[in-house]
């Protein structure tokens, strides 16, 4: 039965409290499309580091220059606040060339509670005119509903990522692609009223991403087995 491996990475990326959950590997079947119990490296996704095949990070506002795999925590967003965060992908070197798909949730209850999200740092005084992803990504189907035009969803990186190759001895002879953020800053709005802002509670955004192998593989083939695999994920 031919099997296509599945690296994915989950990682909550949020405002206002940090959950992380392990990566894990998986194999599906292309007959069953049933993720199986067994979770296992496969051949096509190699370990670098702490790492195997996709993983998640963003800027830790903590340690300037420093980066994290848990998540922030923000406790004092008022009015005006602005904070860099960019969760990134990111594919082992010496992985096979992947579709990258991130699923993402929390943002258009963010934004419906006056948050904005952007690729370009915001002015302190002046609220974007809306919110925007990179356009590295594209939405390519809502969370359960199509008619939702907003920003929770799956994603595509427009682009095959390439995995790079390691050398006999494990040295890096050509590094993997390096993948844009999908946004790289936060901001409250800064012309909350008094009671919008008291009505404002603690959220979250959560990102999940699998890597999918792109050879033998459409990307519509690779997006209807990673819609598969997060359908019969137990979040």
């Amino acid at each position: 039965m031919k099997k296509r491996k599945i690296m994915m990475s989950v990682m909550s990326a949020a405002l206002v409290g940090v959950v992380a959950i392990g990566g894990t590997l998986a194999y599906m079947s292309d007959k069953s499309n049933q993720v199986t119990n067994t979770f296992n490296l496969g051949s096509g996704y190699v370990e670098e580091g702490d790492h195997i095949g996709l993983w998640l990070d963003e800027k830790d506002v903590a340690n300037p220059g420093s980066r994290t795999e848990i998540g922030n925590e923000y406790k004092e967003m008022l009015p005006g606040s602005l904070v860099e965060k960019d969760p990134t992908f990111h594919l082992t070197t010496g992985s096979t060339d992947s579709y990258v798909f991130a699923q993402v949730t929390g943002v258009d209850a963010m934004i419906a509670d006056g948050y904005y999200f952007t690729v370009a740092q915001p002015e302190k005084l002046t609220d974007p005119a809306k919110s925007a992803f990179s356009d590295k990504w594209e939405k390519v189907a809502d969370n359960g509903d199509d008619t939702d035009a907003g920003f929770d969803g799956l994603y595509v990186y427009k682009t095959v990522v390439k995995g790079g190759e390691l050398g006999q001895d494990g040295e890096v002879v050509t590094a993997a692609d390096p993948m844009e953020a999908m946004f790289n800053w936060v901001k409250l709005g800064s012309d909350l009223e008094n009671e919008e802002f008291a009505n404002v509670s603690p959220s979250s955004v959560d990102i999940r991403g699998v890597a999918i192998q792109s050879a033998n593989l459409t990307r519509e083939e690779a997006q209807a087995e990673v819609a598969d695999f997060f359908a019969t994920m137990p979040w």
